[in-house]
């Protein structure tokens, strides 16, 4: 089962972040503009500069640096235009969200927790101990540890736009940084079930393997 959340209206910092990042990535499709400019003037520049120093006909020097420019331009551009498109769909999400106004909440108040070693690149990976007992999973490669992160107390914000998907998210935090109460090594995780993000099971964390195993 999922772990139940409530929804509130953004406060007033997350307003600012998230104009903040509106700005942020509008600022990155003006510098994407400007490096396909660029590369135009860098393809003039090496003609001119192999024009010079060549003693091929510029006919030849014109010809090879049409069909070598015209190569590098197009990756340039296929490249620039991949990032731009999820760029830009951040920025509609963004612009979704601060009209939306609503920030859903995962409010987490743990007794302990279990840290499961990451294997490949699947990102941090938690069992918090809640009331129940209940386990609620973190997986992702947002939730490596920090300074204040992770505690016994913290909440996990995404911020949604119209249409009910997350344009952005991230930790509220309370208290200082907690030490895991175990910690399951890689190769143990390798033979359980993968959890889901913030999926809920009944257990505590002295349970996490039998868990994830009965479940597999």
């Amino acid at each position: 089962m999922p772990l139940e959340a409530r929804e509130r209206p953004l406060t007033e910092a997350e307003r600012r972040l998230i104009e903040r990042q509106i700005r942020d990535l509008a600022g990155q499709s003006v510098r994407r503009r400007r490096s396909l400019s660029v590369g135009i003037i860098a393809v003039v520049v090496l003609w001119a500069l192999t024009l010079a120093a060549s003693d091929s006909p510029w006919m030849v020097v014109t010809a090879f640096w049409a069909v070598a420019g015209a190569v590098i331009l197009l990756w340039v551009h296929r490249d620039l235009r991949s990032a731009g498109v999820a760029v830009d769909q951040m920025r509609v999400g963004l612009e979704s969200a601060r009209r939306r106004n609503t920030a859903r909440v995962f409010d987490i108040r743990s007794r302990a927790f279990a840290e499961l070693e990451e294997v490949e690149d699947e990102g941090a990976c938690y069992a918090f101990e809640i009331d129940g007992p209940r386990l609620v999973f973190i997986v992702g490669q947002q939730y490596y540890a920090e300074a204040k992160f992770p505690s016994h107390d913290f909440s996990l914000v995404e911020v949604l736009d119209e249409s009910g998907r997350a344009a952005s998210e991230h930790i509220e935090k309370r208290g200082p940084r907690a030490e895991p109460a175990r910690v399951i090594p890689a190769a143990t995780k390798l033979g359980l079930r993968p959890p889901d993000h913030l999926e809920v099971l009944e257990g505590s964390v002295d349970d996490v393997e039998t868990i994830l195993i009965a479940g597999s």
